[in-house]
């Protein structure tokens, strides 16, 4: 099949992450893939971000021509077609079998799309209301296309408030050949490994604070933090700036316990690639981490936004060898059932299914 996916960006985000991933197996299990991210997103842009679009434009010209314009920080097979259209009008997307939108301002383009761009699909990894007006982003979710979720959460969500049907479940998966550690060993004064984002939602600040908790009673602990996003004020921890797959492998299996504190998660990957490579996991009850991990048994699951039990639950941990032994070998082992390429055949075989689609769609 010829399969296009219009994205949003290429830049470094978890989302992204994941279409990478299916795009290079899919494009293994013998299917044509093309990429498309234009330099004008919103199909209402204003004129002011046109300008800013032509002038990506040049920039992108120029790169071209030095043949600079593939991704950095993924390694996508060179088979893989990268367009950067000004907009992702139809005629500058290739004609395919299936185009699938997988943010909700690329559904504003592909509901025109005539029906040579293929049968239409809604890849849809959370519900995007940061994003734009919430009356512009619910009406995506509306639109005659064939929806694809990667969570529970989000399936309930699409059938109960949009009266939408969902027409499969991808989990997302872990690339075990990434992300391992064959032996795991723990530090005497233990370190904590966290992610920064930008997005408050990501509860970023209440896990500092529950470090800062943690610290006044184990002061000789440390804290490790990783994120796409530069970070001005690190005196509190060591920051990593847009680690490379190996680094981040590394930074995984240096420290001992990984804490996501996010209030709100479409599905939740770092702590996947945390527990395979034998971090001990305190997450917060979000995305889909219920789906993936065990409360007590390969990760321990408390409420979100609330510093005070997070830094309880570390301090447990900390006091508590045997407890973080036992947590990280059972998180190995449960993890790899959620092998990459088993999530990408799940993808495969929604998409061969439902290729066929209604002509007024």
């Amino acid at each position: 099949m010829k399969i296009n996916f219009l994205v949003p960006t290429l830049g470094l985000t978890g989302g992204m992450k994941v279409i990478f991933q299916h795009a290079n197996n899919l494009e293994k299990f013998g299917h044509e893939i093309a990429i498309i991210c234009p330099l004008v997103l919103n199909k209402d842009a204003a004129f002011k971000e046109k300008i800013i679009g032509a002038v990506k434009a040049i920039k992108y010209l120029l790169l071209k021509i030095f043949g600079r314009t593939r991704v950095k920080w993924f390694k996508l097979d060179k088979k893989i077609k990268i367009f950067r259209p000004f907009d992702l009008s139809f005629k500058n997307v290739p004609k395919a079998d299936i185009t699938i939108a997988t943010a909700n301002e690329t559904a504003d383009w592909l509901i025109n799309y005539p029906l040579d761009r293929g049968g239409k699909f809604y890849f849809i990894q959370d519900y995007e209301a940061w994003t734009r007006s919430i009356e512009k982003v619910d009406a995506t979710y509306k639109m005659p296309f064939k929806k694809i979720v990667i969570s529970n959460r989000l399936k309930e969500l699409i059938k109960n408030k949009f009266q939408e049907k969902v027409y499969g479940l991808v989990p997302n998966g872990i690339d075990l050949n990434c992300f391992y550690n064959n032996h795991k060993t723990f530090n005497k004064d233990k370190r904590i490994l966290m992610m920064y984002h930008v997005l408050e939602k990501k509860g970023f600040k209440e896990g500092l604070k529950a470090f800062k908790i943690v610290k006044e009673k184990y002061p000789e602990i440390n804290l490790t933090v990783f994120g796409a996003y530069k970070y001005k004020n690190n005196s509190d921890f060591n920051y990593y700036y847009q680690p490379k797959i190996d680094g981040l492998r590394k930074l995984y299996c240096d420290c001992d316990i990984f804490v996501w504190p996010s209030r709100e998660e479409g599905y939740g990957l770092p702590p996947m690639e945390a527990m395979a490579c034998g971090c001990a996991v305190i997450s917060t009850d979000t995305g889909a981490i219920r789906e993936y991990a065990i409360d007590g048994q390969t990760v321990i699951i408390v409420p979100s936004n609330n510093s005070e039990i997070l830094a309880q639950k570390i301090i447990e941990l900390i006091e508590d060898e045997d407890k973080l032994k036992n947590l990280s070998a059972n998180a190995q082992e449960k993890i790899k059932e959620f092998s990459l390429d088993k999530s990408s055949s799940i993808l495969e075989n929604i998409l061969k299914q439902n290729i066929n689609y209604d002509k007024n769609s």
